[in-house]
């Protein structure tokens, strides 16, 4: 079956200097969201939803995406929308302080070019900081959840094949963590790890599984159900998602099609996944329910040997091309052939750098704000230096990401989503939006529970009906039209609407 993605990404949120706690900071993000949609949880033209979550975690869910291309500049495009939220309310505080007023926060849009720094912060000014992270320094722990359809049929089986895999798959997609305990600091695989407690559940805080099993699949419920997989860091590296998402979709494809499958059930998942994530520098064993024992890279190369096979597009190619590198680096014990690509590699090597140049501990405060500022999405962040440099392999091409920021999917529902969002806009009409069903406030909904159908009668009638939004991007301005109710207010962009941000979120870098 053609199979459809989705990535949630929650971000951390920092603020250095002033009174301005991360919850009022988070807050004072969404202003432009809340101005924009009479919510902080709005789905945006492109088909996204963009909303502020438990725990005042900021969170990004892309649209639908049945191609990895699509994917990786979604999730890019979400990096960029959070940047430019945060790029604008730091705007606002170095203008005005931390009591700058609602409505300033609001009308917040970032001025400058996109990654400029902005004005110095002046003493007492707090400076609001995103982290494309898992953790914070008070152990709270967040995530990246990745979304496959699978047939309802297959997902029962789907969850027991999977779970060695998702265990095993820190080796090639972990984000790495500076580690601190009682016994001192050091360097492991992923930041996820150490907070899963069971291996499926229902719950995602509670009690923090590998996969989510709540049947929510945002589809016909009688075909399809959606795996939800929260196990995963999220990545800094875009060849490290294309990886996570791509490796992921050939395993499950190879249920599908009647693979002959590894049989490598593990005795105790938890314990498995948080001892390969500590003791990565030397082969360590995990044991099969079988009794067996084998160690994470040849969990990896059992499932890599099942699936290459199937691999059928150039996507598919090029993630069983660095799959394999990164197992062949593993091998050998030499990660330099996949330095500029698997995110925990990138991170050690640029940590072990600073260390060789200063001597600096893991425990030395300057370690600790360099692993920071590898996970910041904004402009103080290193993902776009290390890019520039060469040492951040960058898989996608030049401006997908910033025109994924205003333009849905072409080849999933969200592509119709989006223009209703423009077109009941463009229109001043109250509408609501969902992942399934389009609605205006005084007309009937339209449902698409086909995640693929782009083209839906009913949903290209009622766009049709409410007029050409024009292509993706921003509407010319008119008259302000009469405040409309939650979710959307309508009317033309003001500087205090989400439309500004999107804008400045969509600019191509200079250069």
């Amino acid at each position: 079956m053609k199979r459809v993605y989705g990535l949630e990404t929650e971000y951390g949120v920092a603020v250095d200097g002033g009174s301005v706690g991360a919850e009022d900071a988070a807050r004072a993000l969404f202003a432009p969201v809340v101005a924009w949609g009479r919510s902080s949880n709005v789905f945006t033209p492109a088909g996204a939803r963009l909303y502020l979550d438990v725990g005042s975690h900021p969170e990004y869910a892309t649209a639908e995406c049945d191609n990895l291309a699509d994917l990786l500049a979604q999730d890019q495009a979400g990096d960029r929308v959070m940047a430019a939220l945060a790029q604008a309310a730091n705007q606002v505080w170095a203008a005005q302080g931390p009591r700058a007023a609602p409505a300033a926060l609001a009308a917040a849009v970032p001025s400058a070019a996109r990654g400029a720094q902005g004005s110095p912060a002046g003493p007492g000014t707090p400076r609001v900081y995103l982290l494309k992270n898992n953790t914070d320094t008070e152990g709270n722990s967040y995530g990246c959840h990745e979304n496959y359809q699978v047939a309802r049929l297959q997902a029962a089986q789907a969850g027991p094949l999977l779970i060695p895999f998702l265990v095993s798959r820190q080796l090639i997609a972990g984000a790495g963590k500076i580690l601190v305990s009682p016994r001192g600091a050091r360097y492991v695989l992923s930041q996820r790890a150490d907070q899963i407690v069971e291996a499926t559940s229902s719950a995602t805080t509670r009690s923090r599984p590998m996969i989510n099993t709540r049947d929510e699949p945002h589809a016909d419920g009688r075909k399809y159900r959606r795996l939800h997989v929260i196990v995963g860091d999220s990545s800094m590296a875009p060849a490290t998602t294309m990886l996570k998402t791509g490796a992921t979709d050939l395993v499950l494809r190879g249920l599908e099609e009647g693979c002959p499958m590894p049989s490598l059930e593990l005795d105790n998942p938890v314990a498995a996944i948080r001892e390969i994530a500590h003791n990565w520098e030397r082969p360590h064993p995990v044991k099969l329910a079988d009794g067996r024992s084998v160690t994470a890279l040849e969990l990896q190369e059992a499932y890599l040997e099942a699936v290459a096979a199937l691999a059928a597009t150039d996507w598919d190619h090029r993630v069983v091309d660095l799959w394999t590198r990164a197992l062949a680096a593993w091998r050998a014990m030499d990660f330099e052939p996949v330095a500029t690509e698997i995110d925990w590699v990138i991170k050690h090597r640029l940590i072990q750098r600073y260390q060789a140049r200063t001597g600096a501990s893991l425990l030395d405060p300057r370690v600790q704000r360099l692993e920071l500022a590898y996970h910041d999405v904004g402009p103080a962040g290193l993902a776009a230096k290390l890019q520039a440099a060469g040492a951040m392999t960058q898989v996608t091409p030049p401006g997908a990401a910033a025109r994924a920021v205003l333009q849905p999917p072409a080849t999933t529902r969200a592509a119709q989503r989006g223009r209703f969002i423009r077109a009941a806009r463009a229109a001043g009409r109250d509408y609501t939006v969902d992942w399934v069903r389009l609605k205006l406030a005084d007309g009937p909904a339209v449902s698409v529970w086909d995640p693929l159908d782009h083209d839906n009668p009913a949903a290209a009638a009622l766009i049709d009906a409410l007029g050409d939004p024009g292509p993706p991007g921003l509407r010319p301005a008119g008259p302000e039209a009469p405040p409309a109710p939650r979710p959307a207010a309508a009317g033309a962009p003001s500087p205090g609407s989400l439309d500004g941000i999107l804008a400045a979120a969509a600019m191509e870098e200079a250069g």
